[in-house]
């Protein structure tokens, strides 16, 4: 029988697999509660071998604020039912994030293998955030990603996400559009996204609309005037059309630019009017519905187009010569419909100041060990060279790029393929930024990114730093990310030991 009961914030915090409450059981026995952890996130690979965007840092700064500002009261309404161990149901009551968060910034680019998040708390603070945090990251960042490659496409049209229907629940209607405007997309059309994030939506009509009027050519004009009325006398300065409700050509955009002169609506209307078409050839029918408002002196008038649009889709209308003043995209961004599962992943890399590693035969599985951080180089244009991860604590590498010398970069597995970098001939910016320390949110940073259009616009900046190949769709030209030598030489190094344990 499912309960009725209403969930509060807390819920978001442990909204967790079982293991890590079992696992946290036996660190508490073996009284290992108090080592520290270091946990990375993470992600190893891409839809299209390049960039992801980062998107659900806000998200994750504000789990610790929930976890600190929730009482022991409320914390034992969930625990008492849920955890069996009364000594754990005790611990967890009365458990308040005492760590450190750093991570990237909501818009930064980010490629596989660098800790886009790093978690350092005492172990059981770390363990119970692994769920909650790959929940909030993974569909945040699939969403801005997928805008990005759609909103990259359609270059320079701009892109709505229309998508909230065929998002995967409510959470990731909401926050799942504010990733697309992360990643690129100029506007959105979910009203709690609105009211949540302060970000204006938008919307045309239905054709249910439409029908309500009644069938035919004469309940379609009908309906365009009574919506061309009233929000012209509200003000509300968007009047967009749907016109392929019957005949896009013979019925639509007829009574569309009819409707428009009946109201006295041509190219001195102050706000946003035009015409949108959901279905059949595209390509065509915008063209010629762009000849027929262009002969009728509405030539200001916008064509939205829409219709299970993604960036493929979009590519072959440009090629075609479509006529687009916006394209509408839904489901493409709203659940990343060809890379759905972004697969981002939460790892320990060290305890109690002790780097660890895991191994596995499957290489790309093989995990970054210690305390790290990441350093992205540019050339004397400007533009990105190459990322460095390097260890927090006495990396020469570090050293080396804060002083400006001379660096050389390799692969890790082919020593031959290597870079020098001559002193002189390059800029860096640090990427992570420190948002939670000793438990303590630090507001300078946090309070940037509830700024949603301060983190689009970092992305499109951080975007104009890529070279043409490295933005492009398909087979974008390789970005270096490499360790640095101390991080190679203590990965091989605990590679080894292990190896050698193995032997004997």
């Amino acid at each position: 029988m499912v309960k009725n009961i209403v969930l509060t914030e807390f819920a978001r915090v442990i909204n967790s697999d079982r293991y890590q409450y079992t696992e946290s059981d036996v660190f508490l026995m073996e009284h290992m509660e108090d080592k520290e952890a270091v946990f990375d996130v993470f992600f190893r690979k891409t839809e299209d071998g390049g960039f992801a965007v980062v998107s659900g840092i806000q998200e994750v700064v504000q789990l610790i604020e929930i976890l600190n500002n929730t009482s022991e009261e409320e914390k034992r309404m969930y625990f008492s039912k849920l955890i069996d161990e009364p000594h754990l149901c005790d611990y967890l009551c009365k458990l308040k994030f005492t760590g450190d968060v750093y991570a990237f910034r909501d818009g930064e680019l980010a490629y596989p293998n660098e800790p886009i998040i790093t978690i350092k708390a005492p172990l059981i603070q770390a363990q119970i955030l692994e769920t909650p945090i790959l929940n909030i990251m993974n569909m945040q960042m699939a969403i801005a990603t997928k805008a990005s490659r759609v909103t990259r496409a359609a270059n320079p049209i701009p892109v709505s996400s229309f998508g909230s229907r065929r998002a995967h629940g409510f959470d990731s209607a909401l926050s799942g559009n504010k990733a697309a405007v992360i990643g690129g997309c100029s506007s959105h059309s979910n009203i709690i996204t609105e009211y949540k994030y302060d970000i204006p939506s938008v919307g045309t009509m239905a054709h249910s609309f439409v029908q309500a009027f009644g069938v035919g050519c004469k309940s379609e004009k009908l309906a365009f005037d009574t919506f061309i009325k009233y929000r012209k006398e509200r003000r509300l300065n968007s009047l967009i059309l749907l016109i392929d409700t019957y005949n896009t050509i013979q019925i639509g955009i007829k009574n569309a630019i009819a409707a428009f002169k009946d109201a006295g609506i041509d190219d001195n209307y102050p706000g946003t009017y035009g015409v949108r078409i959901d279905s059949g050839d595209l390509a065509y029918l915008s063209k010629n519905c762009r000849i027929l408002l262009d002969e009728a002196g509405l030539k200001k008038a916008q064509i939205f187009l829409t219709n299970s649009l993604n960036e493929e889709l979009i590519r072959s209308l440009r090629e075609q010569g479509a006529c687009a003043d916006v394209y509408g995209v839904g489901d493409a961004i709203a659940v990343s419909q060809s890379y759905p599962c972004f697969g981002g992943v939460y790892k320990i890399v060290e305890i109690d100041n002790s780097p660890v590693i895991k191994l596995s035969e499957d290489i790309i599985k093989i995990s970054n060990p210690g305390f790290k951080e990441v350093y992205r180089l540019y050339d004397k244009a400007g533009l990105t060279y190459a990322d460095l991860i390097t260890l927090v604590n006495g990396d020469a590498d570090t050293q080396k790029i804060q002083n400006g010398e001379t660096i050389i970069i390799r692969d890790e597995k082919y020593e031959f393929k290597n870079s020098v970098i001559m002193a002189g001939k390059y800029t860096y910016k640090k990427l992570v930024r420190n948002y939670v320390k000793n438990g303590q949110i630090n507001h300078d940073e946090y309070d940037l990114l509830f700024d949603i259009m301060g983190s689009q616009k970092y992305y499109l900046d951080n975007l104009k730093t890529l070279s043409k190949e490295r933005q492009r769709l398909e087979n974008p030209h390789k970005y270096k990310v490499d360790l640095s030598n101390d991080l190679i030489t203590l990965k091989y190094d605990l590679i080894k030991k292990i190896k050698a344990g193995e032997n004997l």
